[in-house]
């Protein structure tokens, strides 16, 4: 008879992945999550109106009375800034190279929509 694993089986419906992405991802989740705290709170409202409730720019524009090229400068200040921030903070949690952190992070800049949806 074998010893019961000390390890937690991971939720149902979620993949079973190898130790080392296990990390990267959960140092990446906590990397994003804490550079989506530190915004300001304009910035964090505006970015969960935008990502998380799925108005558009123009709706947005709209709410906040701020034009149209306005608020599209805007998000993409606030998506620059959480990715140069999610950057540093994988940095400092994560043993990689220069390299593997840039292919990370191109990965999230592509689908930062994704990303910052699971996060808020």
């Amino acid at each position: 008879m074998m010893a019961p694993s000390s390890r937690a089986a991971p939720p149902v419906g979620e993949p079973v992945l190898p130790e080392p992405r296990r990390g990267v991802e959960s140092a990446f989740r906590d990397a994003v999550t804490n550079s989506v705290e530190r915004l300001e709170l304009c910035d964090r409202n505006l970015i969960t109106f935008h990502y998380f409730h799925g108005l558009g720019v123009d709706q947005l524009s709209e709410m906040f009375s701020i034009p149209r090229a306005g608020m599209v400068r805007q998000l993409t200040r606030i998506r620059e800034r959480l990715l140069r921030d999610t950057r540093r903070g994988l940095a400092a949690r994560l043993p990689l190279e220069r390299d593997e952190l840039d292919r990370v992070l191109e990965l999230a800049r592509r689908r930062f929509d994704l990303v910052i949806t699971r996060v808020l």
